[in-house]
């Protein structure tokens, strides 16, 4: 006796719901890890050049 063939659209569904979800918390944390870590990456370089340059380096990046 054969099975009646499941629909998978509930699981898809729910997967799809929980993976974006999970995805928009997740990638929003991540994305402030990178801005900071830009912010400290251009603030390192201005400090540096701004030492090398005997306090003549210009700011040049907004």
């Amino acid at each position: 006796m054969p099975v009646a063939a499941k629909s998978y659209w509930p699981a898809l569904a729910g997967f799809v719901a929980f993976a974006f979800s999970y995805t928009a918390v997740v990638a929003r944390k991540e994305g402030s890890a990178v801005d900071a870590a830009r912010a400290r990456w251009y603030a390192q370089k201005e400090r540096g050049l701004n030492a090398l340059s005997a306090g003549q380096y210009q700011k040049t990046h907004a």
